[in-house]
């Protein structure tokens, strides 16, 4: 019989920043969310200003393989993106996507140009 192990790392997703990729392990609940996960991992300047309310766009990610479960924008993040007139549907905003199992064999990047989102 195998005991429960809290802390298993058992998501694992693949990020890149700044043309560098690296695999990711993590568990449920190891970070508050996937922009405090990329803060602690690659520092970002200037990443995640609104620190997690989903109201500065400054979290963006490029995201390809995500679950069902994290396909639902809340509130929020639908009127950050329209605000910053993002339309494509893999542009998300890494505060409001939770570390769970639907991040498990994703790929995910760090949008670089903040200043060029408009084209995206």
């Amino acid at each position: 019989m195998e005991l429960f192990d809290p802390h298993k790392r058992d998501i694992t997703f693949s990020l890149t920043c700044l043309n560098e990729t690296i695999t990711v392990a993590t568990y449920k609940g190891e970070f508050r969310n996937l922009m405090v996960l990329i803060n602690e991992k690659i520092y970002v300047e200037d990443f995640g200003e609104c620190k997690g309310i989903g109201r500065c766009g400054t979290c963006l990610v490029e995201v390809e393989g995500l679950g069902a479960s994290a396909s639902v924008m809340e509130r929020n993040e639908k009127a950050t993106l329209a605000k910053c007139a993002i339309k494509k549907s893999n542009l998300r905003l890494s505060c409001q996507l939770m570390i769970n199992d639907a991040l498990h064999n994703a790929t995910i990047k760090v949008v670089d140009e903040r200043e060029d989102v408009t084209d995206l």
